[in-house]
């Protein structure tokens, strides 16, 4: 496995676990302020907890680093995710990847901008995303022996966020999570001796250009059938 696909697999098995978790009832936690219960519980159906804007994130995994903007629109129902990352194959060669992943509805493309190639498909994407969707695609195994503790609630970036453990002793994770309705907004652990990390930098409630959502003139795009 190439450094670009375990990146992948350890972010998309990371991704799986804690999503499923933050949707699961913990097992430890404190009680939690009626204002912020409140908070929750009106954005609980939106897949974003802001009706259009874009934010900045960061992740972080075995000392590489991914950029990502998220631009949204419709409470997050249509994405349009721009995706950096430079990777340090020799001292003399680096790979670069340049991304793009549109989503409005249940169409998705994804488009590498350096090729100018992509591919496009429908698949159902529910409020807690698709990573989420995975979890429960393996049945809640991979779930077994978690304990998740509810930590209160800390400010980030200007916005009161639930604070989280997730605990899963079978891959000796260790991380915490702040949350804004469907939004991780950080989060920062280990597993096991490799540090993680995936935070948003900033937040921009502007209003993005259509543009954003729709696939650029020149691009060779296959359909890919379910």
């Amino acid at each position: 496995m190439n450094t670009f696909n375990k990146l992948s697999f350890y972010l998309l098995l990371l991704l799986m676990v804690v999503s499923t978790a933050c949707g699961s009832k913990s097992k430890t936690s404190e009680t939690a302020t009626d204002e912020t219960t409140s908070q929750q519980q009106a954005l609980k159906d939106k897949r974003l907890p802001f009706e259009r804007g874009s934010y900045q994130e960061v992740t972080t995994v075995l000392g590489m680093e991914m950029k990502k903007i998220i631009y949204f629109d419709h409470w997050g129902d249509w994405t349009a995710t721009e995706e950096k990352m430079e990777m340090e194959i020799t001292k003399n060669f680096t790979q670069k990847t340049h991304k793009l992943g549109i989503v409005k509805g249940n169409t998705h493309w994804e488009l590498d901008l350096v090729k100018k190639t992509g591919t496009t498909y429908e698949q159902y994407v529910p409020v807690n995303g698709m990573d989420a969707a995975l979890g429960a695609a393996l049945g809640g195994k991979i779930m077994e022996g978690t304990e998740i503790k509810e930590l209160g609630e800390e400010n980030y970036l200007g916005y009161k966020c639930k604070k989280t453990q997730v605990l899963y002793p079978k891959m000796d994770m260790d991380v915490i999570i702040l949350s804004y309705g469907n939004l991780n907004m950080k989060m920062e652990g280990n597993v096991g001796k490799m540090k993680i990390a995936t935070i948003v930098t900033a937040i921009d409630l502007t209003v993005p250009p259509d543009s954003i959502f729709e696939v650029p003139e020149g691009f060779d795009i296959k359909k890919i059938e379910n």
